[in-house]
């Protein structure tokens, strides 16, 4: 796994914006709501053995899939509900957990600014350590031994990761390539903030009629219209375009706006819209190097038999429309 401690605070700066977007998990465009079907069943069978009295971790948790699921499985049932830590290394506060019955809000613990590489929880505190698309983000040198340290005897460890031939993966690498051509100097951003000024001012007949033989003007437009024509192109030529058809509908609406709107509120809204691009691409890059194929699962299996974890197993999982989504990893402590 990569060691990211030199660009932690970026890292947990980015993470801390998405998060507050009140997203469940990092793929709402494909997922709305939490995970269901093949993968929640996954959870509900890894939860089968909690309840009052146990208590479950759960890593890299972002605004809480899995201390969601575990609510609603345990909540009702005569077993009831487990204490549940969820740590992040970025700022959350997931909102969901204000609607829940009070035996869930009381149970739940959310643990903002922690890193797996570090848990700060005794020796044999948990009975139940997992992570959905998380923990492969972190250092499995220093997180492997954490989590075989926190764990009670008997306890498991159950985790979904992130599949280097899965349809995750390959959407994100196109996107990350999607980002850097949008994000690339004196390209399509940059023409859209170029041109604003001039739209701007045809908003106005003074206005068009001052534009009348203005070459910077014309160099403007021309740019922009060209870099359109590029967008589309490349649009055209991507199996996953929605970055590309995103850019293109904010374009048209940021324009669009200046007829009622001043042009530095306009340019403001574009870089906002850079930088938010830029936190995505980011996200995309992790995920596209953190993905694992079959060798990274393997060593990553190895390390946690290296400290004492026992009937280790994984396997890729489908969704239930046949897409791979992922590796399930289970493990237990003797």
């Amino acid at each position: 796994m990569p060691d990211h401690a030199h660009d932690n605070a970026h890292r947990q700066a980015a993470w801390s914006r998405y998060w507050k977007q009140d997203v469940l998990h990092s793929l709402p465009g494909s997922f709305s709501g939490n995970y269901a079907g093949r993968i929640e069943r996954f959870w509900l069978d890894s939860f089968s053995d909690l309840g009052s009295g146990r208590r479950m971790l759960d890593i890299a948790t972002g605004n809480g899939p899995i201390p969601q699921l575990a609510c609603t499985h345990c909540a009702g049932h005569a077993a009831g509900m487990p204490r549940i830590d969820a740590i992040d290394l970025a700022q959350v506060a997931p909102a969901w957990v204000s609607s829940q019955p009070a035996t869930c809000r009381d149970a739940l613990h959310f643990h903002s600014g922690v890193s797996a590489e570090a848990l700060p929880f005794d020796d044999a505190s948990f009975d139940l350590v997992t992570s959905q698309y998380g923990i492969e983000y972190c250092d499995d040198a220093r997180t492997t031994p954490e989590v075989a340290r926190v764990l009670v005897p008997g306890g498991r460890v159950a985790l979904l990761l992130h599949h280097a031939d899965s349809r995750l993966a390959q959407v994100a690498r196109e996107e990350l390539r999607l980002a850097d051509w949008l994000l690339r100097p004196t390209a399509f951003l940059d023409d859209l903030e170029a041109i604003a000024p001039w739209i701007r001012q045809a908003t106005t007949a003074e206005g068009r009629a001052s534009l009348q033989g203005n070459a910077d003007a014309h160099r403007a437009r021309d740019a922009f219209n060209h870099g359109m024509q590029s967008l589309t192109a490349e649009a055209a030529a991507s199996a996953f375009p929605d970055l590309l058809e995103e850019a293109r509908s904010f374009a048209a609406q940021a324009l669009a706006s200046l007829k009622d709107r001043p042009t530095e509120d306009v340019l403001a809204q574009v870089r906002t819209y850079r930088d938010n691009l830029a936190d995505a691409r980011l996200r995309y890059a992790e995920l596209c190097e953190c993905a694992m194929d079959e060798g990274m699962i393997a060593a990553f299996a190895a390390r946690l038999a290296a400290h004492g974890l026992v009937d280790i197993t994984h396997a890729p999982i489908d969704h239930d429309n046949g897409m791979l989504m992922g590796w399930t990893l289970t493990a237990r402590r003797p």
